[in-house]
């Protein structure tokens, strides 16, 4: 059954805590990192240690102000309406994938791709993070949400969409801690064209942008 990409709003807060709450070593993140400048990965970490509704406030402002923070991906699940699985099922919206995607210019993070492109920037949009519910991982359910995204994408009259994964030989090298910015063959699938190395490529955590056109 299709999904269907609703923008973070104050009323499914809820549904985007479930999907971000959890980072590293289980503290919770809420997806924040891409909205404030910090002064060293040690600094976000330990905010995310002591501070979590810190990180949590900064992107409920983000929202407050009119900022495209991100969608969430909702599946349409048979459920049964009776109790112990008995009687008439029902069709609920299972929110099963957060998308941290908006206009470049929404996010602190993507300042230097901002200085590439210009102009341009007020209407590509970037992904910045690509988190599956737990269940919804290794079903290629990537090529899914991005196909919706087009949709999404073209409503909103953005130009192109960017990803940036890492490449397969990190993810092989560091683990699938690296899942989070989405995958190569996820991109290439749905159409992505690989346009460059993302500005903060490194030999041992080598990164590309992937760019869709929408025009």
């Amino acid at each position: 059954m299709p999904i269907t990409l609703k923008p973070l709003t104050l009323e499914n807060l809820a549904d985007y805590e479930r999907l971000t709450q959890h980072g590293d070593e289980g503290q919770a993140c809420y997806c924040s990192f891409w909205h404030s400048k910090w002064a060293s990965m040690d600094h976000y970490h330990q905010v995310q240690k002591d501070e979590p509704e810190r990180l949590r406030e900064s992107v409920v402002q983000k929202v407050r102000s009119g900022f495209h923070v991100g969608v969430i991906a909702y599946r349409p699940e048979e459920r049964p309406a009776g109790p112990e699985g008995r009687g008439a099922s029902l069709t609920i919206q299972v929110p099963c994938a957060w998308v941290s995607v908006g206009p470049l210019t929404d996010f602190f993070w993507t300042w230097r791709r901002v200085a590439q492109v210009g102009e341009a920037a007020r209407s590509i949009a970037g992904i910045v993070c690509f988190t599956l519910a737990p269940e919804y991982r290794g079903r290629n359910f990537q090529l899914e949400v991005l196909a919706a995204l087009k949709e999404y994408g073209r409503a909103r009259e953005w130009s192109a969409i960017e990803g940036y994964p890492f490449a397969d030989e990190a993810i092989a090298t560091h683990g699938d801690k690296l899942k989070w910015a989405g995958l190569s063959n996820g991109f290439e699938r749905a159409g992505f064209e690989r346009v460059g190395d993302h500005w903060l490529s490194h030999p041992d955590y080598k990164r590309s942008i992937y760019s869709l056109n929408l025009k």
